[in-house]
């Protein structure tokens, strides 16, 4: 390497880190404090309160039922529907009944 290449090489190093200290020293900072309103926006959110609880619990036990209901209904019809067919051994008694 010739003497008088590394001086220029060091000026330019020393000018390229500078300039990146520069540049990307406040796109960090801007990050940072996007990023930390998030998570303080994130844990700042609001708590469901014991009567939403409450209601929300009334609705899906009310869904619940009203699925055990289909079900019973979508039983029962598929047991007639076996029944009718001419070649079915199914009764209309419960699956469980013996």
């Amino acid at each position: 390497m010739p003497p008088d290449l590394a001086p220029l090489m060091m000026g330019i190093t020393v000018t390229l880190a500078v300039a990146a200290v520069l540049i990307l020293r406040p796109l960090a900072k801007h990050v940072g404090k996007v990023l930390e309103m998030r998570a303080q926006a994130r844990y700042e959110q609001p708590q469901l309160g014991g009567e939403d609880i409450a209601r929300l619990t009334d609705a899906v036990s009310r869904l619940t039922d009203r699925i055990e209901t289909l079900e019973d209904r979508q039983d029962f019809a598929e047991r007639l529907l076996d029944a009718r067919r001419p070649n079915s051994r199914a009764r209309l008694a419960e699956p469980g009944d013996t």
